[in-house]
């Protein structure tokens, strides 16, 4: 039995190892790729490690305001827009959650079915109601937009997440005499947090990864985030390869170090909505 046991073990972590070194791998290929000129990038056969280390892809991303400026617009927009998120996501969540609606099944099939439709379809009626209601070229209608698309899968994750609370603790708090209002705000979010903490990363990535409606909702680097910026370096004939792998490398860094930091939370907001 404890042989059995000790092979199960061996082959669970040894594939655990395998599709580990799968999906880092083209990532350490990257960074290392970030380093090297880019004549050595289209030798062949490729080379692994650079035979030429150079740190002139980062100095071009970090010291140029233009891609500074996207690295602020991004994080302006993302940020903002996962506030926005979680706001409206909560209020709808927690009455569909406490409250008896008429149709509230139907309302979130249809709230569910919105996240299947193509942004795609969309391009031209936002342009076209951005450029009517002067929102063109600003942070606003990016910030509509990024708090659009995740809303709805927000909203259901989030009431299923308040389904997972007793609704006792907050009849015992109204009986002590705290509105409505004020037990959401110290009693539902504070036992909610994992939810957020999940729900809100979720949201902040599909806002920083947004690029489709960035592109033609702005018109330069004034406004528009890091996706736009990243696209400025694949050129017509050329694409600037190095500086491709280094922006994307200081892109994601941050938002790697974030989610090692919050794992626990997300895996938590994710799966304990799911167990009633």
């Amino acid at each position: 039995m404890k042989s059995l046991s000790l092979v199960r073990s061996v082959f669970l972590y040894g594939a655990t190892l395998l599709v580990t070194l799968l999906v880092l791998l083209p990532v350490v290929f990257a960074v290392f790729t970030s380093f090297k000129p880019n004549p050595e990038i289209f030798i062949y056969p490729p080379t692994f490690l650079p035979n030429k280390w150079t740190a002139e892809p980062y100095i071009l991303v970090l010291s140029q305001k233009r891609y500074l400026r996207y690295f602020l617009n991004g994080y302006i927009i993302s940020i903002s827009s996962t506030l926005l998120c979680l706001i409206v996501g909560a209020l709808a969540g927690y009455g569909f959650s406490r409250y008896r609606l008429p149709a509230k099944r139907t309302l979130m099939l249809g709230i569910l079915a919105l996240q299947m439709l193509p942004g795609a379809v969309l391009m031209v009626p936002y342009f076209n109601m951005a450029k009517a209601l002067g929102l063109y070229d600003t942070y606003l209608a990016l910030i509509l937009v990024d708090t659009i698309f995740p809303l709805s899968l927000v909203i259901w994750l989030l009431k299923s997440y308040f389904d997972s609370i007793p609704f006792s603790l907050e009849e015992a708090a109204m009986l002590d005499g705290c509105s409505r209002t004020r037990t959401l705000i110290t009693i539902v979010v504070p036992l909610a947090r994992a939810g957020f903490i999940g729900t809100g990363v979720f949201a902040f990535i599909r806002a920083w990864n947004e690029f489709m409606f960035a592109l033609i909702l702005t018109r330069g680097p004034n406004i528009a985030p890091v996706t736009v910026g990243l696209a400025e370096l694949f050129g017509q004939y050329t694409i600037n390869w190095n500086g491709v792998m280094a922006l994307t490398i200081v892109a994601t860094l941050p938002l790697t170090i974030g989610f090692i930091l919050v794992q626990r939370y997300i895996i938590a907001g994710i799966t304990s909505g799911a167990v009633k």
